[in-house]
């Protein structure tokens, strides 16, 4: 089974890559278009609207362009920018929930998200008509409330949503005393870049304390860090935290691994440069064609309150081909076979 998924997922050479690259990029170049006169500076050369401290963060700033367009920074780094924070929050949640529908044959009912404290996260997990309930445990209730405050389209109500349980802590304790099963689990942490405490969030003890929170049907999404020079030749493309930490630790604990690539419009220092990528890594205990058939039809559309502005059928397959070199690598980490060199 796992031989037929890799190779059903994999690239079939790069004119079918770049019919890919071209899906996903459309409603970015879109965008772009429609803000050029928004003045999209290097952010850290936008004025700064607001700005606060946590226990967590010495700088966590709200900067806002020429068009009124709002962007929450931490530590000098984008989080989230109000034009385009619906493409990263739609492919962090609907790919799983779809997912999760395919293989068993419902919506989730029972959720666990960790981090993703400015609120647009559990906004897109709330959108599912039959969730029953969400935890949310996020260690810095001062990003959530900052975020309240000066972007609330983010959360959008969902705090005030009976279904969704908020726990202002850590993530990794508040499992550790947990025996709650979840259906889906959505892991929406800072970038490690070099940070060990973060590093714990991505390592094997850690998705093991996850798994043990799963039944045989669950699928468990990290944020699993950007991706860098994704062009529409693709050769240059890599994903450094992805392939130097996450992937290998999912692998050994997961016995099912996918990543799914998907384009920014604003987290780039100037309007010119490439768009930036990001990924999110999907994970379940077995291997199976579900990741292949969630974009099999929409059956789940109807679960769904209003439409989604980005993720489709069409995104999902075409988030999952990535460029050839990528392909190699990502599977050598994950340690399936390659597919064979005519399937490319």
């Amino acid at each position: 089974m796992r031989r037929a998924l890799v190779a059903a997922l994999a690239p079939a050479g790069c004119a079918l890559y770049a019919d890919s690259f071209d899906l996903l990029m459309a409603p970015i170049e879109e965008i772009i278009s429609e803000h050029e006169h928004c003045s999209w500076a290097n952010p850290i050369d936008l004025p700064v609207t607001a700005s606060t401290s946590s226990d967590f963060e010495a700088e966590i700033e709200i900067r806002e362009d020429e068009c009124g367009n709002r962007l929450l920074m931490m530590g000098g780094m984008i989080q989230c920018h109000s034009v385009d924070e619906f493409i990263y929050h739609e492919m962090m949640v609907h790919p799983a929930f779809s997912t999760f529908f395919a293989q068993n044959g419902r919506a989730p009912s029972h959720v666990f998200l960790g981090g993703s404290g400015d609120g647009a996260g559990p906004r897109e997990v709330l959108r599912w008509r039959n969730l029953r309930n969400a935890t949310m445990v996020d260690i810095d209730f001062e990003v959530t409330r900052f975020s309240l405050e000066w972007i609330p389209s983010l959360a959008r109500g969902s705090f005030e949503d009976p279904r969704l349980h908020l726990v202002t802590g850590d993530a990794w304790g508040w499992l550790q005393g947990s025996n709650d099963i979840f259906d889906v689990i959505i892991l929406d942490f800072p970038d490690a870049f070099d940070n060990v405490m973060l590093e714990k969030l991505y390592s094997q003890e850690f998705y093991r304390l996850c798994r043990a929170h799963m039944h045989a049907g669950s699928v468990l999404v990290a944020q699993t860090g950007p991706c860098t020079q994704v062009a529409r030749s693709g050769f240059r493309a890599q994903c450094p935290v992805l392939e130097s930490l996450i992937l290998a630790n999912m692998a050994a604990v997961f016995e099912d691994v996918e990543t799914m690539l998907h384009p920014m419009a604003t987290w780039k220092p100037e309007r010119r440069a490439a768009s930036e990528w990001s990924s999110f890594t999907l994970a379940r205990m077995a291997s199976s064609p579900a990741l292949a058939a969630a974009a099999d039809g929409e059956p789940w559309r109807d679960e769904i309150d209003g439409a989604l502005r980005y993720y489709s059928r069409d995104v999902h397959v075409a988030a999952l081909d990535h460029p050839r070199p990528l392909v190699f690598r990502l599977q050598s980490l994950a340690r399936k076979e390659p597919p064979a060199q005519e399937e490319l």
